[in-house]
C-alpha cells in the first residue's frame, strides 16, 4: 500500500527586523493626550510622590493640582498677587509651597488649600522652591537676589543662606542620599554646597555649564545632569568632572525630568522633548516628541503612568499610558460563589451516560488549484493559476520555491508567448525588490531571458518590462554602493 501524498507546505518569508524597539514601543504607549489650555506659560510641573500621584502645574498668578483619574483640575490654589513659581508637593504628599514675583514663599495644605506657612527672605521673585525629599520640615528656595536658602519652615529665619552666585538662580535640588545641595545660576555655573559646613566656606565644588543653566537633576548620588543653552552636561560628582555633553537640540533647553529606568527626559525651546537613554552609558536618544510650540516643563509621573508637558503658549499636554490588564491573558479568572451556583454542571460532559461514538471520517479539504497541478505535473499550469489567479502572494513565492527545487523553472517557462509572459515578468520584478524573494526570482529571471530573448526583442510590451528590470538593478546597485561609503564613513569615525 503506497504512503499518502505530503501537502506542499506553504513557503513563509522570514520575517524583517521589527519597526521599533522595545524602548519605542514603550514611549509610544503615551498616547490621547488631553490639551489644556491656561492664560500663561506653564511655569512648572511637579507630581505628588505618593499615589495617585495627582499633579501640580504652576502657571499665572496660581497652582492647580490635577486628578491622575480623571486628569481634570480638582483644586486651584489662588492665593497669590503676583506670578507664581515652581508649585512643588512634599514628600508626603500633604504639603504643596510655592513662591512668587514678590519673593513671598508660602506652604499650602493640599488638600483644605489653607495657607500655613509665609515667608518672605527678599523682594525678588522666587523661582526655586523644593522640600527635601526625606526631611519634612527642610525646604529649599533660590531668588532674582542671587541667594539660595535653606529653611526649617518651623522657623521664620533661614537656615543657612548660599550668596556665591553672580547671577539669577533659577534653579536646585537635593543631592539624594546625602547632605548636598545643588543650584544652577544664570552665571552658567553649578555650584555644589554642603549643608553641614558653614555657607562662609563656600561651595565645595563648581561646574561651569558654559551657558546659563536652566533646569539641574540629580540621577543619583554621584550624577548630576544640568541644562543650559542647546546643550546638556553628565556630571559625576565624585571625579568632579563632565561625562557627557548632549548637543541633541537647536534652542535652549529648559527642563529636565527623570525618568526611572526608562531615561532621562529632556525639554527644548525647539519643541522637542526627547529621551535619553542613560542605563548603557551611551546616552542614545531613545524617543521624542515635538510640539508646537516651545517646552518649558515637562514631567513623568513616579509610577509611569502619566506624562504632562507645558508650553510657552500656555499649552499643557498630559499623555496617559495604557496600564497593563488586571488579569493576564490566557488566565482564566475563578469564578465567585454566585457565578458557580449559576454555572452549576457546566463541566459534566456525560461521562455517567452512555457512550456515544461519533464517526471523525470528516470531508477531506479541497486542494488549491495550483496544489492540484502540481500532483499532475503540470509545472505550467501550476505557474499560471498563481499569477492569474491568486491573490495570496505566499502562494506564488511557495510554487516559485517548489517549481525551483524540483528543477523544472525550463519545463514550466517552455512554449510561451507575449501574453503568458507578461503577467511572469511583471510579479518577478516585483520580486525582485525584496531581498527575501530576489533568488527564486533572479532563477526565473535568467531562464525566461535566455530562452525568449528573440521574443523579446520584437516585442514592444516585453522589451519594456525588460528595460524596467535594469532600472531596479541599477537602483539596487546604487543602494549598495551607498550603503558601502556610509559603512566606510561610520568606520572612520569609530576609529577616530
Amino acid at each position: 500500500m503506497s504512503a499518502p501524498f505530503q501537502r506542499i507546505q506553504q513557503n513563509k518569508s522570514v520575517s524583517l527586523p521589527g519597526n521599533f524597539t522595545p524602548e519605542q514601543r514603550y514611549w509610544r504607549g503615551f498616547k490621547n493626550p488631553i490639551l489644556v489650555k491656561e492664560n500663561n506659560a506653564i511655569n512648572h510641573i511637579h507630581f505628588n510622590p505618593q499615589s495617585p500621584h495627582d499633579f501640580a502645574v504652576t502657571s499665572s498668578t496660581r497652582v492647580q493640582i490635577f486628578s491622575a483619574k480623571t486628569r481634570q483640575v480638582v483644586r486651584t490654589i489662588a492665593r497669590f498677587t503676583d506670578t507664581v513659581y515652581s508649585g512643588e508637593f512634599r514628600s508626603d504628599g500633604k504639603l504643596v509651597v510655592a513662591g512668587d514675583a514678590t519673593g513671598l514663599i508660602q506652604v499650602f495644605d493640599a488638600n483644605s488649600r489653607s495657607i500655613l506657612v509665609k515667608l518672605q527672605p527678599t523682594q525678588h521673585p522666587t523661582h526655586v522652591t523644593k522640600f527635601h525629599p526625606s526631611s519634612l520640615t527642610t525646604l529649599l528656595s533660590a531668588s532674582d537676589d542671587k541667594v539660595a536658602r535653606l529653611w526649617d519652615i518651623t522657623s521664620p529665619n533661614p537656615i543657612a543662606s548660599f550668596d556665591d552666585h553672580t547671577d539669577y538662580i533659577r534653579t536646585g535640588c537635593f543631592i539624594p542620599s546625602s547632605n548636598l545641595i545643588a543650584t544652577g545660576s544664570y552665571d552658567s555655573v553649578v555650584r555644589l554646597y554642603d549643608s553641614r559646613a558653614p555657607p562662609a566656606e563656600g561651595p565645595i565644588s563648581q561646574h561651569d555649564q558654559g551657558a546659563p543653566v536652566e533646569s539641574i537633576v540629580a540621577l543619583n548620588p554621584t550624577t548630576l545632569v544640568s541644562a543650559g543653552g542647546p546643550t546638556v552636561k553628565v556630571w559625576d560628582l565624585t571625579a568632579g568632572k563632565t561625562i557627557k555633553t548632549l548637543s541633541n537640540f537647536q534652542k535652549t533647553v529648559t527642563t529636565l525630568s527623570d525618568g526611572g529606568p526608562h531615561g532621562l527626559l529632556a525639554g527644548s525651546l525647539d519643541g522637542h522633548v526627547k529621551v535619553f537613554d542613560y542605563s548603557s552609558g551611551k546616552w542614545d536618544v531613545k524617543f521624542g516628541w515635538k510640539y508646537g510650540g516651545g517646552v518649558l516643563n515637562t514631567g513623568i509621573s513616579p509610577d509611569q503612568k502619566h506624562l504632562v508637558t507645558g508650553l510657552t503658549s500656555g499649552l499643557l499636554s498630559i499623555r496617559t499610558r495604557k496600564t497593563e490588564p488586571r488579569v493576564a491573558q490566557g488566565v482564566k479568572k475563578e469564578r465567585t460563589s454566585a457565578s458557580a451556583r449559576l454555572m452549576k454542571g457546566i463541566d459534566y460532559h456525560g461521562e455517567l451516560e452512555h457512550r456515544v461514538v461519533e464517526d471523525n471520517n470528516k470531508t477531506k479539504k479541497k486542494l488549491p488549484l495550483w496544489e492540484r497541478y502540481l500532483r499532475q505535473f503540470r509545472w505550467a499550469d501550476a505557474l499560471d493559476s498563481v499569477l492569474c489567479n491568486d491573490p495570496e502572494t505566499q502562494n506564488r513565492i511557495t510554487i516559485l520555491e517548489e517549481i525551483r527545487k524540483r528543477g523544472k523553472i525550463r519545463v514550466s517557462l517552455a512554449g510561451r508567448d507575449e501574453a503568458s509572459l507578461e503577467p511572469l515578468f511583471k510579479y518577478l520584478i516585483r520580486y525582485t525588490r525584496d531581498n527575501r524573494t530576489l533568488p527564486v526570482a533572479a532563477d526565473f529571471l535568467a531562464c525566461a531571458i535566455e530562452m525568449y530573448g528573440p521574443l523579446i526583442e520584437k516585442s514592444g510590451v516585453l522589451e519594456s518590462r525588460v528595460n524596467e528590470l535594469r532600472t531596479v538593478v541599477l537602483t539596487e546597485i546604487n543602494v549598495a554602493q551607498n550603503a558601502q561609503r556610509i559603512e566606510g564613513m561610520l568606520e572612520l569615525l569609530a576609529d577616530s
